[in-house]
């Protein structure tokens, strides 16, 4: 077999040697890109036959691919694997790696190169993915979205917010699916959103922020909270704020205007009303009743 060197990204020359296999997208810099956390080297879809076979010396981006179809391998850190559709590898700054087709079933992949400063080997850390491979994680959805940014910009600084939010998205799918299955990752999820709950009883907040912070569908956020909890996040985060509002009106002069503002309700009377409402009693009855 042929092999097929490349040290940093694959070159047009490189590529013009297996024409057909490779479709490249590639962004460029502006000024500004390069204090971006995160930044797009390229990304695109390779088609590769029984000839396929790439070593990679150590470069200075993150490399992340995902099998669609057919069969590969891998070799990084001493350690050789084989991949078939549904799995994918991350590729990390410094590793020097090794990859082909089976010569039988050659694979099909979608790939981004990125760079990130040292935060993103934080992140990674922070959810326990110390692993290169992951088996069974499907990421065809969150690479399609990262596809679609080719018809949004050709720059780094237009796609680095929605491209992050897409790898950071693919990045909790790893880590949810490494926790054993959807049970646990729903479970994941309602604790995630539990805590962003807890954190935002003084602040405005959505359903579409909620899941926008945790990189899941809204109906998605009430589903797995309603089967974890019980309850929808809108009346969890309601429950928290009438026992502020308990605390507020028994330990303090503040006004039923201010705590109403305070706890982010749209005027006092729909705080006095709703407090009504799961309390029994109107809020100045109950600071009498604290006395």
């Amino acid at each position: 077999m042929k092999k097929y060197k490349n040290f940093n990204v694959i070159s047009g020359k490189d590529i013009a040697s297996f024409r057909g296999l490779e479709k490249e997208i590639s962004f460029s810099p502006y000024a500004e890109t390069e204090i971006l956390p995160l930044r797009i080297s390229r990304f695109g879809i390779t088609n590769p036959d029984q000839r396929y076979y790439i070593e990679r010396l150590p470069s200075p981006c993150f490399i992340l691919e995902y099998i669609v179809s057919g069969v590969g391998y891998l070799t990084v850190g001493g350690e050789k694997y084989k991949l078939k559709a549904g799995d994918a590898y991350l590729i990390h700054p410094g590793d020097f790696c090794e990859y082909y087709a089976d010569e039988d079933d050659p694979y099909k992949k979608y790939w981004i190169n990125f760079s990130a400063e040292l935060f993103f080997n934080e992140m990674l850390k922070a959810y326990g993915i110390t692993d290169r491979v992951f088996h069974g994680v499907d990421l065809s959805q969150s690479f399609e979205k990262l596809f679609s940014l080719e018809n949004v910009s050709a720059f780094n600084d237009d796609l680095y917010i929605p491209a992050s939010k897409i790898i950071f998205g693919m990045i909790m799918d790893i880590s949810l699916k490494k926790k054993d299955g959807s049970e646990s990752a729903g479970r994941d999820i309602a604790a995630a959103v539990r805590y962003i709950l807890s954190k935002s009883v003084a602040s405005p907040i959505s359903i579409s922020d909620v899941a926008s912070k945790v990189f899941r569908s809204e109906n998605d956020v009430i589903r797995q909270f309603r089967k974890r909890y019980g309850i929808t996040p809108y009346s969890y985060l309601l429950e928290l704020r009438i026992k502020m509002a308990k605390n507020l009106l028994g330990n303090t002069d503040k006004t039923l205007a201010e705590i109403a503002a305070h706890l982010c309700f749209s005027s006092e009377y729909h705080f006095s009303n709703t407090f009504k409402k799961k309390v029994g009693i109107s809020p100045k009855e109950y600071r009498k009743m604290q006395a």
